[in-house]
């Protein structure tokens, strides 16, 4: 019924904005369908909640018997609930919060991801009615309505909070949210440069209308880079480099090549760099985490000084500020909880140490198998079985270290009643305590790049996705976006490129991806939001391999004689497509 419910008032939601689109006017009915759709987000949030907290105290029941009358078979639970009565059905799932019977995405308005609503529009919308942070469902329900005159009498309207569709942040696609940040973004830079030259213009007493040359490096935060010296020369500039700098629009410049940035190069920059920074060899991560988990996460043994943990983090804010599709970094869910300071959890160790996180479970999960075992013989067994105290034991390079989890641990034994509090305790150590002086330079980096009134309005999974982009590379997307100069959609030879591209793997499809955009990730929203060109660039007789403008996400393509060399060409382009020139 829920999911029924959701999908009516959001399919009137879209209406509505579909309705405002053609009329070229946001309506109050806009709003007022999204307060609904509020109020349903929180019902279903308490109905998972009473669910789980229903989970918590029911006892678990036992194995009943067919044939038992109603008497016997409320006697047996009665006694089994007597018998055990720290044994609840929560034992048998997982020890997580159960997720609500809707899912999120089903909340989202499709209007916004087609853009019907322009970023810019919305970027107006939210500075001026909703700076102040996004709705919760309980605030919706306080909210007070005001009576106001118009043509046709008294009318009530909502408070200036509500009309802004960021202000109902779970109800935007994320593809959306990126874009009203890239425009977020986009003004703040322009702002910069707007400075600038009213600075310049009075300090050389330049009267209204005249023309006057400024420096570019004023003007935009310019990054001289060696490509086989890459990390080394972006250390140099980031650390000279001032707050304003930081927030200046990003230009690359590869030394020896003459390619123009108007984005690809930016793309390849990124790419090359986070291929030195975000390894698991690089210094700043753990290898063990890396192998064993396959993320990358921070070593509390590094050797590495602060300084490099906070320029890591200035390289993801510049990604973010730069509205850059993506970062090849495999980064944990737990990492952009801890930038945006959102509690943790031990749901959280799952991606980091799964090895970890499944022995506490089972920590948690312990009972005797004796039901009749008293609460004080069931803590004995428990403490003989498991021989724990409040420490942590750890190597740190190459060592044997030991770290205490409360005042005097090594003297106090994990017991039943207090294993939650060692889980707690042990969690909030591995994922925060030990790591402190890597992850806060780190964090710092990334806020000194990004601290806007939106950014700080993302939630993590938002800011996951708009940093490390969409991993599912869905070519049949970007064919159904693709425009054509010179070819047509339906013809026989585009439609046998398509076949080709379709048939790569998923290897071959990031090379291509590079070749054509310069990054090897779908932006937010998936290949659906790159709109890629294929120009026609003369035919047969030819050996011209194909090239691109990655600036433009454009492909220039020859008209082959046939799929084979289509294919041989073009797989010789992708494979050896490091470089910028102009000709």
């Amino acid at each position: 019924v829920l999911r029924s419910l959701v999908r009516r008032v959001r399919d009137h939601c879209d209406e509505t904005v579909h309705r405002a689109h053609q009329m070229q006017r946001l309506s109050p009915e806009i709003w007022e369908g999204l307060m609904l759709l509020q109020l349903l987000w929180g019902a279903n949030g308490a109905i998972a909640q009473r669910l789980d907290d229903s989970l918590r105290t029911q006892p678990e029941l036992p194995e009943l018997q067919l044939g038992m009358s109603l008497t016997q078979t409320l006697a047996q639970i009665s006694a089994a609930s007597r018998a055990s009565p720290g044994s609840t059905m929560l034992g048998r799932f997982a020890l997580t919060a159960l997720r609500p019977p809707v899912p999120a995405a089903e909340f989202h308005l499709q209007s916004l991801a087609e853009e019907l609503v322009p970023p810019e529009l919305e970027f107006r919308l939210f500075v001026e009615n909703a700076c102040a942070g996004p709705i919760t469902p309980s605030e919706v329900l306080e909210l007070p309505l005001y009576a106001a005159r118009t043509d046709y009498g008294f009318e009530y309207v909502l408070p200036s909070k509500m009309r802004s569709f960021m202000a109902n942040r779970n109800l935007v696609p994320v593809s959306y949210t990126r874009k009203v940040l890239q425009v977020e973004n986009h003004h703040a830079q322009l702002n910069l440069q707007h400075q600038v030259a009213r600075r310049v213009a009075a300090d050389l007493e330049v009267l209204p209308g005249h023309e006057i040359h400024i420096d570019p490096a004023l003007l935009f935060f310019i990054l001289k880079v060696r490509r086989e010296r890459i990390l080394e020369d972006t250390a140099a500039a980031l650390q000279r480099a001032t707050p304003e700098d930081l927030r200046r629009q990003l230009k690359v410049i590869f030394e020896g090549e003459q390619g123009v940035d108007e984005g690809g190069l930016a793309r390849e920059f990124f790419r090359l760099l986070s291929a030195r920074v975000f390894t698991a060899d690089c210094g700043l991560f753990d290898p063990a985490v890396a192998l064993s988990a396959r993320v990358l996460w921070f070593d509390k043994a590094s050797a590495c000084e602060s300084t490099d943990f906070w320029l890591a983090g200035v390289i993801l804010g510049l990604v973010v500020y730069n509205n850059m599709p993506g970062l090849n970094v495999r980064f944990p869910s737990v990492v952009f909880k801890k930038i945006k300071g959102e509690p943790l959890g031990l749901e959280d160790l799952r991606q980091v140490y799964p090895e970890i996180f499944v022995s506490l479970r089972a920590l948690l999960q312990w009972k005797p198998e004796e039901e009749s075992m008293s609460p004080e013989e069931a803590n004995t067994l428990f403490e003989n079985t498991f021989c724990l105290d409040f420490v942590v034991s750890y190597d740190s390079n190459g060592k044997n270290l030991s770290k205490d989890l409360c005042a005097d641990g090594k003297d106090r034994a994990v017991t039943m009643d207090n294993r939650g509090e060692f889980v707690k305790l042990y969690c909030e150590w591995l994922l925060a305590s030990s790591i402190e002086r890597q992850f806060e330079p780190f964090r710092k980096g990334v806020r000194r790049v990004c601290d806007s009134s939106l950014f700080n309005a993302l939630d993590s999974v938002e800011l996951e996705l708009i940093v490390c982009g969409e991993q599912d590379l869905d070519f049949a997307q970007m064919r159904n976006h693709a425009v054509y100069d010179g070819y047509t959609e339906d013809s026989p030879y585009v439609i046998a490129f398509w076949d080709l591209l379709l048939a790569f793997d998923v290897e071959q499809k990031k090379r291509f991806l590079s070749f054509v955009t310069g990054s090897d990730l779908a932006p937010v929203g998936g290949l659906q939001e790159l709109q890629l060109v294929i120009q026609k660039n003369g035919g047969e007789p030819t050996d011209r391999l194909p090239t691109a403008h990655t600036c433009f996400n454009l492909l220039l393509l020859p008209e082959y004689e046939t799929e084979a060399k289509m294919e041989k060409l073009l797989n010789t382009a992708v494979h050896n497509a490091e470089g910028f020139g102009l000709e």
